[in-house]
C-alpha cells in the first residue's frame, strides 16, 4: 500500500506459477469480456473493465484498487466569508430596535406573488439513444442494458510501473525492510506509519476549507509526524509444534527511541508476587510498567517539537504547557504513584447478596423485600507500587471523611453503590496498594502474603521481570468457569466453549522493557497438544465445532 499524492494505492503481489495456466483461469472467468479488455505491452498483461485489474508477467500476478483521494486543490469549494451566509436584513440594527413591529416589516418587505396562469407547452421529444453523448462519464449500453465502465487509467499506470518496477527508491532498498524480508515466517506483515502522516498532510487542506478546519488538520499533521514519523512495524506470524506465535518489533524515530528509553527505564517490584495467587484455579493476570516521572517529562518534551510543527497554535499552547508545568510536578507525581499496575484474577468465590424482589396483591399493589440470593464471583487482586506514603495517606484520608472507606486494623473496607453483599478491600502496606475483593487475603494473609507454594511459578517471575508488560490467561480455567455446570456440554454454546478450553492452554502476550533500534513484542497461543502442529491443530479444531455443531461433513 503506497500513497502517491492524494490517491492510494493498495497491491496486491503474488508470484505467478504457470502463466499459461492463469492466463486461461482468467479467461475462463471473465468469457466474452477477456479479449476486449486485454492489454499486452511487451512482457506484461493487464485485464482491466472499469475499476477491476489483474495484470502478469513471467514473474509475478497483481490486483490493483485505488480509492481515489480527496485533492483539496479540485475538489475546493469556496464558501466565502462566514458573514456572508447571514441574513443582511436579521443583521440591519433598524430591525432589532425596541418595539420593532415584526409583522408590519413583513408585510412591506414581503412582496404579493400574484398566481400565473398555467399554460402548456408541447414537450420535446427526447433524442434517440445514440444521440445522447456521455463524455465524462460512464456510458450507458442501451441495446445491452448496462453501464460501460470507463477503465481508471491512473490503476492501469500503476499497474505497468510496478510490473516494471519503474520505482525510484523501491522498498527493498529500505534497511528495516530488507531485515525484515529475510525471516522466514510462515506470515509476516511491514507497515510504515508514515503512510498515516502523508495522509494527514493530503488531507490539511479539508473537506470545508475553512481557517479552524485547516489549523486542526495541521496539528493533526504535526502530532503524526512527531509520533509516527519514521516508524516501522515488522510482525511475523508462525505454526509451531503446540503453539501459534507472533513476534513483533516496532522500530521507531530518535525521538520515540528516548521516549522510551526512558519511560520503560523500570524494575518489577518483586513483593507483587506475595499477593498474587497462583495454582490450578487462577484465570490469569494483566501487567503493565512504566516510570511515571520519565514518561511525564518526555511527553513534555515531544508536545513542544509538535507545537513547533504548528506555529499558528505553538506559541500559545507552549505557553498553556508553561502554565501546567506550575502544577504538574512530575518529580512529585512519580513519587505518588511509580507506574506499574498488576491486575491478578485467582479464581471464583461464592458470595450472598442482597437484592430487591417485589410481592404483588391481587389488585397489583407491590411491596419490596430484601432477598439474599448466591452468586459467583471473580476474586480479583489489584496492586500498585507507591513512593510517599503521606501523601497517599491523604487520599485515603478523604475516603474515611466521605463514608467510602471504613478502617478495619491495619487496612480499609470499601463500599461500592449497587454491591450490597459484596466486600471490597483497601490496603497500603510495605510500599503496595492493594485493592481486592479477597476476605481470606486481606483479614489472614496481608503481612506476609500466601505462602510460596501457592504464589505463581519461576517462568511468570522471569516473564514479569523482563518485560514492561505482560498479559497471562489461563484458557481451560476461564471456560470451565463459564461453562458453570455444563462444563461437559457439547451442545450449542457450552459446547463451543467447552471445546475451546480442550484445545487450548493459555495465551501469553509480552511486550519487552529492552529499547535498542526498537521495542520487540511476543504472543503466543499455546495448545494443549504439544506434539503437533499448531494449524494442523486448528484446522481439526474448526472441523469438529463444524461436524459437532452443524453436523456437516469433515472438510
Amino acid at each position: 500500500m503506497e500513497k502517491v499524492g492524494f490517491d492510494t494505492y493498495l497491491t496486491f503481489v503474488q508470484k505467478m506459477g504457470d502463466k499459461v495456466r492463469y492466463e486461461s483461469a482468467v479467461q475462463v472467468l471473465k468469457k466474452e469480456e477477456y479479449l476486449p479488455n486485454l492489454t499486452e505491452q511487451e512482457a506484461l498483461k493487464i485485464w482491466q473493465k472499469g475499476d477491476e485489474l489483474f495484470a502478469w508477467n513471467e514473474e509475478v500476478v497483481i490486483n490493483g484498487i485505488r480509492p481515489a483521494g480527496f485533492n483539496p486543490d479540485v475538489n475546493n469549494w469556496d464558501y466565502g466569508d462566514a458573514g456572508a451566509w447571514e441574513d443582511p436584513v436579521l443583521l440591519d440594527s433598524a430591525y432589532v430596535e425596541e418595539g420593532t413591529d415584526w409583522e408590519e416589516i413583513i408585510e412591506q418587505d414581503t412582496p404579493i406573488i400574484e398566481q400565473e396562469e398555467v399554460v402548456e407547452e408541447e414537450v420535446t421529444p427526447m433524442p434517440e439513444a445514440d444521440t445522447l453523448q456521455y463524455e465524462e462519464y460512464d456510458e450507458f449500453d442501451f441495446d445491452g442494458h448496462e453501464w460501460v465502465l470507463t477503465p481508471d487509467t491512473a490503476a492501469f499506470g500503476w499497474a505497468v510501473k510496478v510490473l516494471n518496477k519503474d520505482f525510484l527508491q523501491p522498498i527493498t532498498r529500505n534497511e528495516r525492510f530488507a531485515m525484515a524480508k529475510g525471516k522466514t515466517d510462515d506470515v509476516h506483515f511491514w507497515i510504515d506509519y508514515g503512510f498515516f502522516n502523508e495522509s494527514m498532510k493530503s488531507y490539511s487542506g479539508g473537506m470545508y476549507p475553512t481557517a479552524s478546519y485547516s489549523q486542526m488538520m495541521s496539528v493533526m499533521s504535526g502530532m503524526t509526524e512527531v509520533f509516527y514519523g519514521d516508524t516501522y512495524l515488522s510482525m511475523g506470524l508462525n505454526f509451531e509444534n503446540g503453539r501459534m506465535a507472533i513476534r513483533s518489533q516496532m522500530f521507531f524515530n530518535d525521538d520515540m527511541k528516548k521516549f522510551y528509553s526512558r519511560a520503560l527505564d523500570t524494575k518489577f517490584n518483586k513483593k507483587f508476587l506475595r499477593y498474587v495467587k497462583g495454582g490450578d484455579e487462577m484465570f490469569g493476570y494483566f501487567y503493565v510498567n512504566y516510570n511515571i516521572k520519565n514518561t511525564i517529562e518526555e511527553t513534555k518534551s515531544l508536545l513542544y517539537k509538535m507545537f513547533d510543527a504548528t506555529p499558528q497554535y505553538g506559541e500559545m499552547a507552549a505557553d498553556m504547557m508553561k502554565i501546567l508545568g506550575i502544577f504538574i510536578d512530575e518529580d512529585a507525581v512519580g513519587n505518588l504513584l511509580k507506574g506499574d499496575l498488576m491486575l491478578a484474577v485467582s479464581g471464583i468465590q461464592t458470595v450472598a447478596m442482597t437484592t430487591q424482589t417485589y410481592d404483588y396483591d391481587a389488585d397489583f399493589n407491590f411491596t419490596t423485600r430484601d432477598t439474599t440470593v448466591m452468586k459467583e464471583m471473580p476474586i480479583f487482586t489489584a496492586l500498585a507500587s507507591y513512593g510517599n506514603g503521606k501523601d497517599i495517606q491523604k487520599f485515603i484520608d478523604l475516603g474515611l471523611h466521605s463514608k467510602v472507606l471504613t478502617q478495619e486494623g491495619s487496612f480499609y473496607r470499601m463500599a461500592l453503590p449497587g454491591m450490597d453483599g459484596m466486600e471490597f478491600f483497601l490496603a497500603k502496606h510495605d510500599g503496595l496498594l492493594i485493592f481486592t475483593n479477597n476476605a481470606y487475603l486481606m483479614r489472614q494473609n496481608l503481612e506476609n502474603g500466601f505462602a510460596k507454594k501457592l504464589r505463581l511459578p519461576k517462568n511468570h517471575k522471569k516473564r514479569l521481570c523482563e518485560n514492561a508488560s505482560v498479559v497471562y490467561w489461563n484458557i481451560p480455567n476461564t471456560m470451565r468457569a463459564a461453562a458453570g455446570s455444563q462444563s461437559e456440554s457439547n451442545i450449542g454454546m457450552m459446547g463451543y466453549l467447552n471445546n475451546i478450553g480442550k484445545e487450548f492452554n493459555s495465551m501469553e502476550m509480552t511486550s519487552s522493557k529492552k529499547v535498542g533500534n526498537s521495542v520487540d513484542s511476543e504472543m503466543f497461543l499455546n495448545m494443549t497438544n504439544k506434539g503437533t502442529n499448531a494449524l494442523q491443530q486448528f484446522f481439526n479444531f474448526v472441523n469438529d465445532i463444524y461436524l459437532e455443531a452443524i453436523g456437516g461433513a469433515k472438510i
